[in-house]
């Protein structure tokens, strides 16, 4: 996946570029309009952290308060989120069904 469209902005999926902070898994840049993912990252942590990355957005794009539970509350919704999709994989063809 390249781009993704979250509320009205396009972002572009991209791995970080060399030398970007190695303790972070995934970032949402919303000046570029880009959210960077760890290429060395499994493809499960991969999916993991960009729905991390996705509910960042949604927050910041709903003007949900920025304190310091934004990120438990991310992190918590972003796991619990892709456990459910791995483990019901009709799961988002019968949502994306229900939504057309």
């Amino acid at each position: 996946m390249d781009k993704i469209r979250i509320g009205y902005i396009s972002f572009a999926i991209l791995p970080f570029p060399n030398g970007f902070a190695s303790n972070l898994d995934g970032k949402t840049d919303f000046t570029r309009q880009i959210i960077h993912i760890d290429e060395i990252l499994s493809p499960e942590a991969k999916a993991c952290t960009l729905l991390h990355e996705i509910l960042h957005a949604v927050w910041a794009l709903h003007a949900l308060s920025d304190d310091d539970k934004e990120e438990r509350i991310v992190t918590a919704l972003g796991n619990g989120l892709a456990q459910v999709f791995r483990d019901n994989p009709k799961l988002l063809s019968f949502i994306k069904s229900s939504l057309n």
